[in-house]
């Protein structure tokens, strides 16, 4: 599947040290949007085309890469405008117990990020997968409502005016929805019912009330009435949301890709632009290129994957220009793909816009357009 499900935490390399949160200033945030909108602007020298925003361009960040390889660090810091923790904000990296948390991971990244003026996305507030077991455990609506309304606040406000976006809610929408059963089975939607999604967030919303917040989700591009049904899905939830005064500032767009799948362009460009019409954006979030179906020959696989994340950013950027384009991680040497999506053939899998010795693929050319403004 395209979602993000079957992602496992590595194993944890040696830590490097670590950054101190409460030594971020404001000027370090304030530098960091600065950062962004100049490293937008700047794309790779060229001018941006009339009437064409530079978008900009980000990765999720593993921990353990990014302890272990300066080579991704440098490349953060180069390709990168937006930086994501890839794992280190999820329940399970945050809450191995329900007493404390452990934010040793995310603080590092964050500290990183500001330091060299890059925005951030933090993922996610809420998801049914990568909960610790106490959180599997949970057994009434009142234990679940707290728990969750206790973790978002205290996560967000650790990091108020460092993390400008969240996804508030990731992953709610059901594989294969079915009539009146529209949600995936999470003990959130258990014991909550669809509350859990308002209760996020509303309360995200109160702790930050300066935060761009999203709902995240996979498997919007292709065809098919379960795709249809989805995306129905997703804006029923944002009308439901605007409803009853919670804001809701964007849509998360995974962008998992098969390689042998096609985009449905036109029913793409149609759900970006029916978010727009209820004042909603979208952001691409985790886009990478699934290629285990396509021949070894490393030319011919890199050209398919450039073609089809070009072929679904125009269509994104013909119902609506993104917020920002974030790939789900930068170089093929730390990838998903290799272990969820495995080859027949000894080839390795080619997923991101960087190789694995962190040279640029025609992948990277795509990306570098859309953070120019040339595309």
């Amino acid at each position: 599947m395209s979602s993000a499900d079957a992602l496992s935490d590595p194993k944890r390399n040696e830590a490097m040290p670590g950054h101190d949160m409460k030594a971020i200033s404001r000027r370090d945030v304030l530098g960091g949007a600065a950062g962004i909108a100049a490293a937008a602007l700047a794309g790779d020298g060229a001018a941006a085309a009339p009437g064409r925003a530079p978008i900009p361009y980000g990765s999720a960040a593993q921990i353990e890469a990014f302890r272990a390889d300066a080579r991704y660090r440098d490349a953060l810091v180069r390709l990168c405008d937006v930086i994501v923790p890839m794992n280190d904000l999820k329940w399970e990296a945050l809450r191995h117990d329900r007493a404390r948390f452990d934010f040793s991971g995310a603080d590092e990244l964050v500290g990183f990020a500001l330091k060299h003026g890059k925005a951030l996305r933090g993922h996610a507030l809420l998801w049914g997968m990568a909960l610790p077991p106490w959180a599997r455990q949970m057994a009434s609506r009142a234990e679940a409502e707290r728990e969750l309304t206790r973790h978002i606040e205290v996560v967000v406000d650790r990091y108020k005016g460092k993390i400008a976006t969240w996804d508030v809610v990731n992953e709610v929408i059901a594989f294969e929805p079915k009539p009146g059963e529209p949600y995936r089975d999470t003990i959130w939607q258990r014991l909550l019912g669809p509350d859990h999604i308002e209760i996020a967030f509303r309360t995200a919303a109160r702790v930050d009330p300066k935060a761009r917040l999203v709902l995240n989700d996979f498997n919007f591009e292709e065809a098919g009435p379960g795709i249809v049904a989805r995306r129905r899905i997703a804006i029923d939830i944002v009308r439901r949301l605007q409803d009853k005064g919670i804001p809701i500032h964007g849509v998360g767009m995974q962008a998992h890709l098969y390689a042998e799948n096609a985009i449905d362009s036109e029913g793409v460009q149609g759900f970006v632009a029916d978010l727009g019409k209820l004042g909603v954006g979208v952001e691409v979030t985790e886009l990478d290129v699934i290629d285990w179906k396509l021949p070894p020959d490393t030319g011919l696989r890199d050209r398919a994957a450039a073609k089809l994340v070009a072929t679904y950013l125009e269509a994104v950027v013909a119902g609506g220009r993104p917020k920002a384009i974030v790939t789900w991680g930068l170089s093929d040497r730390h990838s998903w793909v290799h272990e969820t999506f495995p080859r027949k053939d000894p080839a390795r899998a080619r997923p991101l816009p960087l190789d694995e010795d962190y040279r640029p693929k025609p992948m990277m050319q795509v990306l570098e357009r859309y953070r120019s403004g040339r595309a």
